[in-house]
């Protein structure tokens, strides 16, 4: 036999909705926040400082004068392994050019003599790296 089951219903009851009142909020502050600053790099104890170095520009000393077959130009001076002691030979380019080039990172100072013993006349020569200096030199 088949079993029946009664349905009950249930009312509805309609529900009312009420809103609550929402309270104002407060007003926000903010406040500001400290940034830490960046640490330093921390160097290694160590390690000796890198020194700075600059390369050597060459000064071109080119003196243009005949100076006789035979006989050679020399400059003595300050500076860039130059002595006042002994000549270094200039080299002969043509019968009226005689050309010496220095690597040199400061100004360097000299003078020019015939055979290394004579001197040429006049003051001394100055010159600074990465120029070219040209003299005519009287003995």
């Amino acid at each position: 036999m088949k079993k029946t089951t009664k349905k009950t219903t249930v009312p509805v009851v309609p529900v009312a909705v009420v809103a609550a009142p929402v309270a104002a909020k407060a007003p926000t502050t903010t406040t500001p926040v400290a940034t830490p600053a960046p640490a330093a790099p921390v160097k290694a104890a160590s390690a000796p400082p890198t020194p700075i170095v600059t390369a050597a520009a060459p000064i071109t000393i080119e003196a243009k004068i005949n100076v006789g077959f035979g006989n050679k130009l020399f400059v003595r001076g300050q500076g860039a392994g130059l002595s006042w002691d002994h000549g270094i030979p200039l080299e002969c380019v043509d019968s009226q050019t005689w050309r010496l080039i220095v690597p040199a990172k400061d100004k360097l100072q000299f003078k020019l003599l015939l055979n290394d013993s004579v001197w040429a006349q006049g003051e001394d020569v100055v010159a600074a790296p990465g120029k070219k200096v040209e003299v005519t030199p009287a003995f």
